[in-house]
């Protein structure tokens, strides 16, 4: 069940960003709005406080060195997160 709520959140994220231009930003960089990032999230408690760009993932592999497949977005949307995993991610890419 819960693969599947994580499986619909991400169908729901890439779709909220289906027709929209992207900005160059990348993971870790400040942003306001989502449309500021290339991967097309912008989430505050990523990266300390202020709202950073990140990306959803599967796995720490696909995140940057230093980063985890852990944060989670309200929508409940797995996103790289800058340091040690939660219990909802699989390990700190280091």
């Amino acid at each position: 069940m819960r693969a599947w709520t994580l499986a619909l959140g991400v169908l729901f994220a890439a779709a909220l960003g289906c027709g929209t231009e992207r900005g160059d930003k990348g993971i870790g960089d400040p942003c306001g709005d989502a449309h500021e990032c290339r991967h097309g999230l912008c989430v505050e408690g990523v990266s300390g406080d202020e709202a950073v760009c990140t990306r959803s993932c599967g796995s720490s592999d696909e995140c940057p060195r230093g980063w985890a497949c852990s944060g989670v977005t309200g929508e409940n949307v797995l996103v790289c997160s800058q340091g040690a995993p939660t219990p909802f991610g699989i390990g700190a890419n280091e």
